[in-house]
């Protein structure tokens, strides 16, 4: 009898240390997710600072390492404006036409000035003979006078055509083309579109472009993007291309190959468009994450801190995106790699400040 109750006893005993085994054993996730839980709370709440509304994200040189933080200092960049916009080449027949027509009504004013000249010498004349004892009638003198009279009325008349047809050549062309027809400036430019060896295009310039036009231009045949024409800036244009938002201008091409109405693209040719009151840095995609619509990038602003900036978006490079240098200085250290994790845990810390108001 004693040896089956201590049997049963031994029996309960390891049962009950199974049972302790078994907690134990399942138990210790759960412990460890608690502990490493409340450490990475700790860590979390030593990470954010804030000093006059800027937050920044703390990390020792150990987290930086363990977490593959990189930095890259950063460099300042040569600012090219990569402009691609539509242009047509213009059909001249009006502008020949209305040149023609002014040339025209140019040798008709000529005619009727000596004309009048010739008719108002005589009128003098007929005048100094009636005064002298009426050797000349009344009559004759009245007939001279009316001729003297007619041609004038013509010669006003014929110079308000002139003034008209100078007035829409400057409204369709502007003031640069329409010297060359009235006053002959850069005539030789002119001859060689009367000759067909060059075309004029009208190109629309974004709105953001720099208010001063580029002095070239790349075109390109829409079906054609290899062959390149070399466009020179001519004048602005009088009038707004209303498909398109922009400025537009006058630009010359010395190559009858691009044919008449033709839809053509513009390229800018690239320049160093940068000065000494603006300068621009070079932003590697590496660096640049997204939130809320913008782009962001993180500067180490001590050995272990880190703050988090905007960036503009404007301007993209094959590497990246190009920024004036304003907020972010050229040689400072920018994350390259590691920046989610920054925000990550600046927006972690955030939402558990909510959540504890």
């Amino acid at each position: 009898m004693k040896n089956k109750l201590s049997a049963l006893l031994i029996v309960q005993v390891l049962l009950i240390l199974i049972l302790l085994w078994l907690l134990i054993y399942f138990g210790r996730d759960e412990f460890n997710d608690t502990k490493i839980a409340n450490n990475t709370s700790k860590i979390s709440q030593s990470l954010l600072e804030s000093n006059n509304g800027i937050n920044f994200i703390t990390l020792s040189s150990e987290i930086q390492k363990n977490s593959g933080i990189k930095t890259l200092a950063v460099q300042s960049s040569i600012y090219k404006k990569n402009l691609t916009n539509y242009a047509t080449v213009l059909n001249i027949d009006i502008l020949i036409e209305q040149r023609n027509r002014f040339n025209e009504i140019k040798n008709q004013i000529n005619i009727l000035t000596n004309e009048l000249d010739r008719d108002k010498k005589n009128y003098e004349r007929f005048k100094l003979l009636n005064d002298d004892n009426k050797n000349v009638s009344d009559k004759a003198l009245q007939e001279v006078r009316v001729t003297f009279e007619n041609t004038k009325i013509k010669l006003h008349a014929t110079q308000e055509l002139v003034s008209g047809i100078k007035q829409n050549i400057r409204a369709q062309w502007g003031e640069t083309i329409l010297s060359m027809i009235d006053k002959g400036i850069n005539k030789e430019l002119f001859e060689f579109l009367l000759e067909d060896k060059a075309r004029i295009v009208k190109v629309t310039l974004a709105e953001n472009t720099s208010n001063e036009p580029p002095k070239n231009i790349s075109l390109a045949l829409i079906d054609n993007l290899e062959e390149k024409f070399l466009a020179n800036y001519l004048a602005e244009a009088p009038s707004l291309d209303k498909s398109l938002k922009g400025k537009t201008y006058f630009y010359i091409v010395f190559n009858n190959k691009l044919r008449i109405d033709s839809k053509v693209i513009a390229n800018l040719v690239q320049e160093n468009l940068t000065s000494d009151s603006e300068r621009y840095l070079a932003i590697p995609k590496e660096a640049v994450i997204w939130n809320a619509g913008q782009a962001w990038v993180y500067l180490r602003t001590g050995e272990n801190k880190f703050v988090r900036k905007v960036i503009e978006t404007d301007n993209e490079s094959p590497n990246g995106w190009i920024i004036k240098e304003e907020h972010i200085k050229e040689k400072d250290l920018i994350v390259i790699k590691g920046a989610q994790l920054l925000l990550s845990e600046e927006f972690k810390y955030q939402i558990k400040n909510e959540n504890d108001d």
